[in-house]
């Protein structure tokens, strides 16, 4: 009884975890649909697919476990059996990280304006993730049990894992350096980026986090632990793309619809040439009607501020993400004529 713990109530338990991850994509999948009907049908097929697929993986999940513990229930020997929904799973999850590092590598490479020396490696990591998934499945389902296909296939199972946290890193990494980029200009914008960065980095360290426990619990136990965790990966995976869609609402609502924007300005140290009107001059018009050309020196502008913020108060409807020719497709505005300047 002791042994089936670490095995088979492993596996149990991250079924139920996993489950868990699902009923949350579902609810995140719902309410994308609902708060972003209009949304780029890439978009919309990117979800739709992420949802199906980790129903699939699901269906694939607890069909495994009911074969372990309920068709299998008085024969303890069961546990080394690989049935055909496992390496189905691995197949799977393959398939769900490489949807999803298209997304954030496309994504970046729109960031990157179009470094191909960045989101080039991402590519061709995720295409060789698939490939020793695929590799993993076929050798599972001609091994039929975990200790011969351990025995000669540890290594491919592991390099799997690798570069996916490989490229988990690198994709964490990418985003939060453009996105730190980005954190200029307006000064609404430098929280608004500030909590993107934070869930970047969350969400690259919980992905990441997880693959190199799967990892670690492979190598290190001879049990279900490990697979117990790898269930949780498509699941993670797929929320981390339905979560980054969907917070757009919630930047556009707390640091967008809530305050005006601000825009910094600063005061020039030495003295400053104001422009010559007669320069720009319009035909017929009386130069000696003009004011003349005025120097303005430090002395003049003394006592004003060294730097002002103008506030521009205004409302806007948008998509982060989507600006034509790689920022967003459709961007709706909704300005309010009054318009304030504070002084700093």
């Amino acid at each position: 009884m002791s042994s089936m713990q670490p095995t088979l109530g492993a596996a149990l338990a991250g079924c139920m975890v996993a489950v868990g991850l699902s009923a949350v994509l579902g609810f995140q999948t719902f309410l994308y649909f609902q708060i972003f009907p209009s949304d780029a049908n890439s978009y919309k097929l990117l979800v739709a697919w992420l949802w199906l697929s980790d129903a699939v993986h699901t269906v694939l999940m607890c069909t495994a476990i009911w074969q372990y513990i309920i068709v299998n229930f008085s024969n303890p020997d069961i546990v080394n059996k690989i049935f055909p929904a496992i390496p189905s799973i691995v197949s799977l999850t393959a398939l769900i990280t490489l949807s999803v590092n298209t997304f954030y590598g496309w994504r970046i490479h729109k960031l990157s304006k179009h470094n191909w020396w960045l989101s080039g490696p991402i590519a061709v990591l995720s295409v060789i993730r698939v490939g020793l998934a695929f590799t993993t499945t076929t050798e599972m389902l001609l091994e039929k049990t975990f200790t011969a296909f351990a025995a000669k296939f540890k290594v491919l199972f592991t390099s799997g894992l690798a570069i996916s946290a490989v490229t988990d890193i690198i994709v964490s990494s990418a985003r939060y350096y453009y996105l730190r980029n980005v954190r200029q200009g307006y000064s609404m914008t430098h929280e608004a980026v500030d909590a993107v960065v934070v869930f970047t980095i969350n969400d690259g360290f919980l992905t990441c986090g997880v693959v190199l426990a799967s990892i670690i619990c492979w190598l290190s136990m001879h049990n279900f632990v490990y697979l117990a965790i790898y269930f949780s990966i498509a699941k993670l995976y797929s929320n981390s793309v339905l979560a980054t869609l969907n917070l757009r609402n919630w930047y556009r609502h707390r640091y967008v619809g809530s305050r005006p924007l601000g825009i910094q300005m600063k005061r020039p140290v030495g003295g400053v040439n104001a422009p010559d009107p007669h320069a720009s001059m319009a035909p017929g018009v009386n130069s000696n009607s003009l004011p003349t050309h005025k120097h303005v020196t430090s002395a003049d502008m003394h006592g004003l501020p060294g730097k002002m913020e103008v506030f521009v108060d205004h409302q806007v409807e948008y998509n982060v993400g989507d600006f034509p020719r790689g920022e967003v497709d459709r961007y709706d505005v909704d300005t309010h004529s009054n318009k304030s300047m504070n002084v700093a």
